[in-house]
């Protein structure tokens, strides 16, 4: 490009202008910028949200893979960890109610590893008659506190018939997932009769899959939480996977946006492209000029909007513990503690599709519309 069409386009980004021109110029693009940064922030949400509802799914479900027969440690990742329970179902009754539970038998180094820190478990009363754990969804529902006793009444399968146990609040972990947690309570192991069996839960990012299919070839059955709660993981994976149609809605809009603004830029610098045309400037490098002055604004709009995005998303989980305290049957299907998640990758694929999106339409743009006057200067 000549040093001609350098300065022109330096200029009309900005350079030596006032304030005033500079927020001209942005303006049609504002509306882009809003989008960009609501598509950047559900992103980062539901990446966030979705990421620890797969993990909440592994931690108080069954654990990342599941065995009837205690696997070796050398066939499983270095870091993960293999607990004995067992699994039944009951009723709690308290003071003030009564709900029915999923009953875990558990052992005393249950929580000493990932899953008490995971699920915020500081400690356990020692020395309690039958210490149970609960969340704080049920110890709520409840009205128990720690130290207080409930009646348990569980079914014996081995005896076919429902035996009454006296209970202790040992310890309440902040609900994390209702779904999952709002009815589940961990006993003392040597309180249910039912099927032994070993849940195994692996570092996070090792692929359970892989684990379960090392197990099988070791002549261990094994099956990974993925299929135990097809359909809890199914929801997830679609949360994730409607992500992609919305980045290909909001490339279209992009496009939209950009091709409004160069029409803008254009009508605002009519004298301006009458003169560079007089001196002698193609309407091929006009074309090129206008390309680059739309997109640059474009791409400004497009990352300020991913940033201001990621920056609200670190709101997200004081933001749902706002709406739990004045409307918890929203959470049920939502954890209502995480870590935000900013992913880079996507809202980088947002604005890489974004910007290729408008360079695109108006590259088709600037050859059948705008230039059909910057032929010759008479037209002007």
């Amino acid at each position: 490009m000549s040093d001609a069409g350098r300065m022109y386009i330096a200029r009309k980004c900005g350079k030596g202008m006032g304030l005033g021109y500079l927020l001209s110029s942005l303006t049609p693009l504002l509306l882009l910028l809003a989008v960009t940064a609501a598509l950047s922030f559900s992103i980062s949400f539901i990446v966030s949200l979705s990421s620890r509802i797969d993990r909440m799914m592994q931690v108080m479900g069954s654990g990342s893979v599941r065995t009837l027969q205690l696997p070796p440690s050398d066939a499983l990742p270095e870091g993960s960890e293999t607990a004995a329970v067992r699994n039944g179902s009951g009723l709690i009754y308290s003071e003030h109610g009564e709900s029915a539970v999923i009953l875990k038998g558990i052992g005393g180094d249950y929580f000493s590893g990932m899953r008490g820190r995971e699920i915020g478990i500081g400690g356990i009363m020692e020395g309690t008659l039958n210490p149970t754990v609960v969340s704080s969804s049920l110890a709520a529902s409840l009205s128990l506190s720690d130290g207080d006793r409930f009646t348990l009444l569980m079914w014996e399968e081995s005896r076919g018939r429902a035996r009454p146990v006296l209970c202790t609040v040992a310890a309440i972990f902040p609900s994390v997932y209702p779904q999952l947690d709002s009815h589940l309570a961990y006993i003392p192991l040597s309180l249910l009769d039912s099927q032994l069996s070993y849940e195994i839960l692996l570092p996070e990012g090792t692929d359970p899959d892989r684990v379960v299919e090392d197990l099988w070839h070791s002549g261990i059955r094994a099956e990974s939480y993925r299929s135990m709660h097809s359909s809890l993981y199914g929801n997830v994976k679609s949360s994730i996977a409607i992500l992609y149609p919305i980045l290909a809605a909001i490339a279209v809009l992009a496009a939209f946006f950009s091709s409004d603004a160069v029409q803008v830029y254009i009508s605002r610098d009519m004298e301006d492209i009458r003169a560079m045309l007089i001196l002698g400037m193609q309407p091929r490098a006009l074309r090129r000029a206008y390309m680059l002055i739309t997109l640059f604004p474009t791409a400004v709009s497009a990352i300020l909007g991913a940033a201001a995005g990621a920056v609200l998303s670190l709101l997200s989980p004081a933001m749902l513990g706002w709406i739990g305290e004045r409307n918890p049957g929203m959470l049920d299907y939502y954890v209502t503690s995480f870590l935000p998640v900013v992913p880079v990758h996507l809202l980088l694929l947002m604005i890489v599709l974004l910007l290729l999106v408008s360079f695109i339409s108006l590259s088709f743009l600037l050859r059948r519309r705008a230039l059909s006057f910057l032929r010759s200067p008479e037209q002007l």
